[in-house]
């Protein structure tokens, strides 16, 4: 990626831009080798879908619950096999 073609990228992207300024490290990658902001974007744009991304979110909650509920059924055959003791 060219000096000139990152600017245009920046310019379009001003939340992309916000984030590079988030960390100095990053600023500096982009300004010794422009190519880096390519990859840069790549990964603020994931970055970006994953908060979103509400299908997967549901699927962790659902298997979050069908292990509490299955852990919950293992607590309470522990609990009558007390009482019968």
């Amino acid at each position: 990626m060219k000096r000139k073609e990152v600017k245009r990228l920046l310019k379009d992207h001003p939340e992309f831009e916000a984030w590079l300024k988030e960390d100095q490290a990053r600023v500096e990658s982009v300004r010794s080798n422009p190519s880096a902001a390519e990859e840069l974007f790549k990964k603020w744009n994931d970055r970006k879908k994953g908060k979103l991304d509400f299908d997967t979110i549901s699927q962790k909650t659902k298997r979050a619950s069908e292990m509490l509920n299955g852990v919950q059924s293992i607590m309470d055959m522990m609990a009558d096999y007390t009482k019968k003791l």
